[in-house]
């Protein structure tokens, strides 16, 4: 009884194409891919990716756009199909919203065409497409943060597929459908260079199976008919050898891609949602038995199911060699090429046991009541998925996309030609597609691929945060203030980020008021914000990096003089904090705190005399780890979640031990926020209205900005020297 339907199942698996379509697949497709595609496009968006495919449209239209920015590597096909929208709309956002929706109307589109091809189906078609846009996650998610170009190139690639399959189905139209599919595979190229890349050995495996000769035909005669589909060919090869290639190289060179990014995280996607993972289940199951036909001669080898299984096994062999290799990409990139062939598959395996079901039952199970049951199952699962969607989406959202375009239009008027625009990620990206004026924005490295983005995320992160940074490869040390400070007068804390895996972190903060010189009863002489500026000195050679603050008190009618510095040199893992005390007062020690950021925990320390393994919670695919040593001193948590480090004595040394480093994105750098406003042509700065406003605000004022609008959350600060006359 289980084998009989099984047995079914694998005969329709191997089904050709054939049979009527049946309207009502097709009605109901056509109604659930609308009904998707009008919820993607009326959702409020408001992910940098957006904005900064609505810049990148502007080089395409003659408009200005960041001189800094590389665009020569961005294929054209959507950012053509974006600006001309923007042009017949007059409105960039409209433009956006309308090629959101227009792209999910071609996946689902391309999507019910691979399931129609694969069996003959229009049913298969429409549960191809329901699983794809309303059972999974995975291709909403792409729109919730703008993946429009992989969107686009996702359907290019499936509608390629779909085309190979109906050539091997149909061999009198074999050529006219060559001809779609080759069409289809350039245009992937044109629109998303890592979809390319993946969706190439597809392509390549599905052309080769419709180049095998037909039963009755030599190879000879076969070899005269496929010439043009092997011209189409070479042509996409040359320009994938000479365009796609080479741009492709930034994209597998990511220091923090296989912490943050790699296999791991693509395999997550993949199995954490319960309904991508059935889907998951259900095709490679259905593949399998597909395999298992085609080894035992049950099934020919020029079929559209050949295509799905080279498919898959393509897909699948590209991601695996790349996981092994450790080509440091982005890994999930690849899920929707992985995703694809096994949601046709499960389709597919589901149409197939309908069929076995309604065979075995005429009466009782009927194609009305087989969608019927499709549509309940869909009607149970698509509000979690559009409820995941919405909810990624409104997290990507700007905190007031009116406001952000009223400040952004004002500080394009006000400012000289050629001023950048310091703001934070998200704005600055929507600063640069609306204005087309390079911005300077802060943004995590794993989702930068170009050494000049890393750069410039260095000076952004140096303005916003710090009076001085100094950075070598393995640390970033910021020297700030919690507070504003008068000018000239120095930083009173340190800010250590750690090289953890490529990814920069921030990891420990020193807490000036911990910061105290004890007496030999124990009690405190000074704290550290108590005592007065007496100036700073920095020390930079090419290969050292030092700078120490100096501070000075009264205490009992003396003297007190303290000093705290850091010192960084080229190419070590570790960088050392000095702090030193001078006066004739009895001084039995010093002591200092530092503490976690929000959101980041120390989980372990492993304590060895005055040196201790300091564990923090999981980043990326692993816990970062410091090595703290104070000779002569202790280290201990305390009860606020830091350390406590105490020596006895005038003169506190620690060092500081990166255990857990991955590639570099800088190397020795002074990082001076007066300079960099002249490096990188800072005219004006956007900030939001948040817990960091005060202090940013403060900082930018010593550097010559002042306040000069605002609109809703956002202010702008200008700088003088930059305001067009």
């Amino acid at each position: 009884m289980v084998i009989a339907p099984a047995a079914s199942a694998a005969e329709a698996l191997a089904r050709p194409i054939g049979g009527p379509a049946g309207l009502l697949p097709v009605v109901s497709a056509t109604g659930s891919i609308l009904v998707v595609a009008a919820l993607v496009g009326l959702t409020p968006i408001g992910s940098g990716d957006y904005g900064q495919w609505l810049m990148v449209s502007r080089a395409f239209s003659g408009e200005s756009v960041p001189a800094y920015r590389a665009l020569g590597d961005v294929p054209p096909l959507v950012p053509l199909m974006i600006g001309a929208l923007a042009h017949l709309t007059g409105d960039g956002l409209a433009a956006l919203h309308i090629t959101a929706f227009l792209l999910v109307v071609a996946l689902g589109a391309a999507l019910f065409a691979v399931g129609w091809a694969v069996n003959g189906r229009a049913a298969t078609g429409l549960i191809v497409a329901v699983l794809g846009l309303l059972v999974t996650d995975q291709f909403l998610d792409l729109l919730a943060f703008g993946g429009l170009l992989q969107v686009a190139a996702t359907a290019w690639i499936v509608a390629s597929a779909a085309a190979f399959m109906r050539s091997l189905a149909e061999p009198r139209r074999e050529r006219a459908w060559w001809v779609v599919g080759s069409v289809a595979l350039f245009a992937t190229c044109l629109t998303h260079v890592p979809t390319a890349t993946a969706g190439m050995p597809v392509a390549v495996a599905a052309a080769g199976l419709a180049v095998l000769p037909i039963r009755g035909a030599s190879w000879r005669s076969r070899a005269r008919r496929t010439w043009p589909l092997a011209v189409m060919f070479g042509f996409i090869a040359a320009y994938w050898g000479l365009v796609i290639a080479p741009a492709s190289l930034g994209f597998v060179a990511n220091p923090a891609s296989l912490s943050y990014r790699g296999p791991g995280r693509a395999l997550e996607l993949l199995v954490d949602y319960p309904p991508t993972l059935a889907i998951c289940l259900i095709g490679v199951a259905a593949l399998a038995l597909l395999g298992w036909r085609l080894a035992s001669r049950r099934t020919p080898l020029r079929a559209p199911g050949t295509v799905l299984l080279l498919w898959a096994l393509a897909a699948w062999a590209a991601f695996g060699l790349s996981a092994v290799s450790r080509a440091s990409t982005d890994y999930p990139r690849f899920v929707p090429i992985l995703l694809t062939p096994l949601a046709i598959a499960a389709a597919w395996a589901l149409t197939a046991v309908g069929d076995a079901l309604r065979r075995r039952r005429q009466r009782t199970f009927t194609a009305e009541r087989g969608l019927a049951a499709i549509a309940l199952s869909v009607a149970l699962v698509a509000p979690f998925s559009v409820a995941g969607y919405q909810t990624e989406a409104s997290g990507y959202q700007l905190t007031d996309a009116a406001a952000l375009e009223q400040v952004a239009a004002w500080a394009d008027a006000h400012l000289i030609a050629g001023s950048t625009v310091l703001a934070p990620v998200r704005e600055a990206k929507w600063i640069e597609g609306l204005t087309g004026r390079a911005t300077l924005f802060s943004s995590q490295v794993r989702y930068a691929f170009r050494p000049v983005e890393w750069s410039r995320s260095l000076a952004a992160d140096a303005l916003f945060r710090s009076n001085l940074t100094l950075v070598n490869e393995d640390f970033g040390l910021m020297l700030t203030d919690g507070v504003a400070t008068a000018s000239g007068q120095p930083p009173r804390s340190l800010s250590i980020s750690a090289n953890h895996g490529g990814e920069n972190v921030e990891l420990l903060r020193q807490v000036a008021a911990s910061s105290v010189v004890v007496d030999a009863a124990g009690a405190t002489l000074a704290r550290l914000p108590s005592l007065q500026p007496a100036g700073m000195e920095l020390e930079q050679t090419a290969d050292r990096l030092a700078a120490t603050t100096h501070w000075t008190g009264l205490r009992g009618g003396s003297q007190l003089a303290y000093s705290q510095g850091v010192e960084l040199q080229r190419g070590s893992a570790s960088f050392v904090f000095t702090a030193r005390v001078d006066s004739p007062l009895p001084v039995a020690g010093m002591r200092i705190e530092l503490r976690p950021p929000s959101g980041v925990v120390i989980v372990g320390l492993a304590a060895s005399g005055d040196s201790a393994v300091v564990t923090f919670g999981r980043l990326g695919d692993a816990q970062p780890q410091l090595r703290i040593s104070a000779p002569g001193g202790t280290i201990a948590l305390n009860g606020a979640g830091g350390l406590d480090i105490q020596v006895p004595g005038r003169a506190l040394s620690v060092t500081v031990t990166d255990l857990t480093a991955g590639g570099a994105t800088t190397s020795l750098r002074l990082l001076d926020p007066a300079q960099l406003v002249g490096d990188y042509g800072v005219g004006a700065a956007i900030l939001r209205h948040d817990a960091s406003y005060e202090a940013r605000r403060a900082r930018l004022e010593l550097l010559g900005f002042h306040v000069a609008e605002a609109a809703g959350p956002y202010v702008v600060m200008i700088r003088s020297a930059a305001v067009a006359r």
